[in-house]
């Protein structure tokens, strides 16, 4: 019986460095999601520096699960400064006419999360001595 194409997706948008070292948390946690979900729609772009910027991850990820009507756009970023706050809503208005089948969300930036925050609270907490 085969697998159907998922409806929904996630891009898991960084910044992005010049240094192809930097890469490697996003590319790890990429990994992390297909380990754990084989068939999910998932993939990383990059604001600057890195390739794929959002509108070739979004191609991307439409050629290979062609039944996406649903894209969330999540920001990898601790806080919400000026990427999280002005510059990806205006990258995703200017791309989204590119992909009319497809509505595309922001999530919350990563450091936003109570989850990502209670999680690095455990682990500083581990660094303290009795």
């Amino acid at each position: 019986m085969p697998i159907s194409s998922p409806a929904s997706g996630v891009i898991l948008l960084s910044h992005g460095s010049k240094d192809p070292v930097w890469r490697g948390n996003a590319e790890r946690l990429l990994a992390l999601v297909q380990q754990d979900r084989p068939q999910a729609a998932v993939a990383c772009a990059y604001l600057d520096w890195c390739e794929p910027a959002l509108g070739a991850a979004l191609e991307q990820l439409v050629q290979q699960h062609p039944q996406l009507t649903q894209v969330t756009i999540w920001p990898l970023l601790f806080g919400v400064g000026k990427h999280a706050r002005d510059d990806i809503p205006a990258l995703v208005q200017r791309t989204a006419p590119q992909f009319p089948q497809m509505t595309l969300t922001i999530a919350p930036a990563m450091g936003e999360d109570d989850r990502v925050m209670q999680l690095l609270a455990s682990m500083a907490a581990g660094y303290l001595q009795s």
